[in-house]
């Protein structure tokens, strides 16, 4: 069930990153997070419909967090990239060259044997509100340099750096659902009187715009490997300082698991370089931009020229 549901969300997810590509795609220059932007996101459908779609992801990932433990959930998110890549494939008609299918399947490969041989435990440690307020300022403080630092430069290294401080964000993002589920199964008077609630709203808005803004900003490859990347990472860490989360130990095991994710971040890099990612943000609009490209769109062109009458 927990393998189901997190699939589910990293499937949710790869569909709400298109729409909502496509809702900042002709928004007005920015070099970071600003209201201008957040105004632009809201007065588009196809990007409101992109963070409703974010939202069921996020409830079924929720629903994940709460059965399982934050070392599974988080790491099989990843396979949202193998998923994106295929319904860039598919419905925008970008041909996949064999070193595609090649890297979806080393990407896929390791996540599985990443997860089959580090046995993810769940952990019994109930963290306590000393230890919440160090491993948050830490995060926060993670997030304010990355996107400091993403603020200047080339586009690449904006999409880069701000992806990153996105991805550590929602890492934290994650902890704190996974606890507020606990506290809902109390009762909602309980989850109003929590601080996990608004300490979710106030992160995830944060992460929320930072992660639009590296869309915005640059390469939605660069931003998408490192939104994706450094998250389970960061979510294995989080999850065995705060819940007392464990990965299978000893020499043999532990090598197998670095080796695991050494060939799913090489397969995730390769698909973020894939020309159906890096082609959703160049600098020619009528060749590049995902807008009027999709199967639908496609399909009311033929049909408008069809029905339109001939000279």
């Amino acid at each position: 069930m927990v393998i189901t549901l997190a699939l589910l969300a990293a499937f949710a997810n790869a569909i709400a990153s298109v729409c909502q590509r496509l809702g900042v795609e002709d928004a007005p220059p920015t070099n970071g997070p600003s209201i201008g932007l957040v105004r632009h996101m809201l007065r588009r459908p196809i990007w409101l419909l992109g963070f409703v779609i974010m939202a069921l992801g996020y409830a079924s990932q929720a629903v994940a967090l709460h059965l399982g433990a934050l070392n599974v959930v988080q790491p099989l998110l990843v396979s949202e990239l193998v998923i994106l890549v295929l319904v860039l494939w598919f419905w925008f008609s970008t041909p996949m060259r064999p070193r595609d299918f090649a890297a979806a399947f080393a990407a896929a490969v390791g996540l599985s044997s990443f997860l089959l041989l580090a046995a993810p435990t769940v952990g019994s440690k109930v963290p306590t509100n000393g230890l919440w307020l160090v491993v948050t300022l830490a995060t926060v403080f993670c997030v304010a340099l990355f996107v400091a630092l993403g603020r200047r430069g080339p586009a690449w290294r904006q999409a880069l750096l701000l992806g990153a401080g996105a991805s550590v964000g929602f890492a934290l993002l994650s902890a704190i659902t996974k606890s507020m589920t606990d506290v809902l199964v109390v009762g909602w008077g309980a989850l109003f009187s929590s601080w996990q609630l608004y300490a979710l709203c106030v992160i995830g808005l944060a992460s929320f715009v930072i992660m639009q803004s590296a869309f915005r900003v640059g390469p939605f490859a660069a931003s998408q490997s490192t939104l994706i990347l450094v998250n389970p990472f960061v979510s294995i860490f989080i999850g065995h300082v705060l819940f007392g989360e464990n990965l299978r130990g000893g020499p043999l095991f532990a090598s197998l698991e670095a080796l695991s994710l050494v060939v799913m971040v090489l397969g995730a890099l390769g698909l973020s370089t894939s020309a159906l990612m890096t082609t959703m943000h160049e600098a020619t609009p009528d060749i590049h931009l995902l807008k009027g490209r999709g199967r639908y769109a496609r399909w009311r062109h033929r049909s408008s020229r069809s029905l339109s009458p001939r000279d």
